[in-house]
């Protein structure tokens, strides 16, 4: 993945960057020599790696610099070890996102070291991030940089960034929740054209992990609530919610004013009693017993543990 990554950077810088210059009177060069050439003048190319420095519970994925260094370092003596570039080919520099010390401030952290780099003549692409408000931020911003600065990462996965519009120069290495979206659909979700091999549900409830509106949320400030991230469970099933309603008259229909659902604070403290009252509830208004569960980790082990 790394090398794939390193390549592609070699890719979008090249066709970003301007063309070498020719001496008057020579022959045209060709794609290869061009590229060739272009590599010569432009070395070493200057790649902001931007991951928090140490783990958290706002990071899901456990992005952190630690341990994409390696796998990145393994990556760079590859690529010199087969003689496709020299060895002073690329430089690396680490920025902490600090998304570990506040999932609210990292934007402004992660934004305004990129901005430095590229004051100081040293960006040339960026990747990493395990945020996605940190990464459309700088996605969004680093595209008015010069001709652009390729941005790429392995998050990112939200279906708010994928506008080509808005962020031109992003490269997502895994997709989007879009694509989950519609394995979902094609799998449960009601058609007009109804196939007896799918499930064809009309009845969906989101249960979802989501600090920012879950209900069993601590007491809080309204502007405490406003500084909550909301979370990649929520961010997938937007994605989901969308993808449905564009694709289906029913659920345009019955998901215009509300959609079901029932977001939880799998952080929080709480008592099976509140487990069976929430389930209780979803199950009410889903398909008999489906519903689409995201979080609630040791759920399987309350169960377990309950006899269930």
């Amino acid at each position: 993945m790394a090398r794939t990554l390193l390549f592609l950077l070699l890719f979008l810088v090249a066709t970003s960057a301007d063309p070498p210059r020719q001496p008057k009177g020579s022959t045209a060069m060709s794609p290869a020599d061009q590229l060739a050439a272009l590599y010569k003048q432009h070395m070493p190319f200057n790649v902001l790696v931007v991951l928090p420095a140490k783990e958290s519970n706002n990071d899901k994925f456990g992005l952190t610099m630690d341990k994409a260094r390696p796998v990145i370092d393994i990556a760079v003596e590859d690529i010199i070890k087969q003689g496709i570039l020299p060895a002073n080919w690329i430089n690396l520099t680490y920025h902490d996102s600090r998304y570990w010390e506040d999932s609210s401030l990292a934007e402004r952290y992660a934004t305004t070291g990129v901005v430095q780099a590229y004051c100081e003549h040293r960006l040339d692409a960026i990747i990493g991030f395990a945020d996605s408000y940190s990464l459309a931020t700088v996605a969004k911003v680093s595209a008015g940089f010069g001709n652009g600065v390729p941005v790429m990462t392995t998050a990112g996965m939200i279906a708010q960034i994928g506008s080509k519009k808005n962020f031109p120069y992003l490269t997502r290495m895994q997709g989007s929740y879009r694509q989950m979206a519609d394995s979902i659909y094609q799998f449960l979700a009601f058609k007009e054209d109804n196939d007896a091999k799918e499930l064809n549900y009309k009845n969906l409830v989101f249960v979802y992990h989501d600090k920012r509106r879950a209900l069993n949320r601590p007491q809080t400030t309204t502007e405490q609530v406003t500084d909550m991230a909301s979370s990649h469970c929520y961010f997938s099933l937007y994605a989901i919610k969308n993808y449905f309603t564009e694709r289906s008259d029913y659920f345009k229909e019955a998901w215009k004013i509300n959609t079901p659902h029932l977001p939880f604070d799998e952080e929080a403290e709480r008592a099976p009693e509140d487990i069976h009252k929430w389930l209780r509830i979803v199950s009410q208004q889903a398909n008999g017993r489906f519903f689409i569960l995201l979080g609630l980790s040791n759920y399987a082990a309350w169960r377990k543990g309950n006899g269930g």
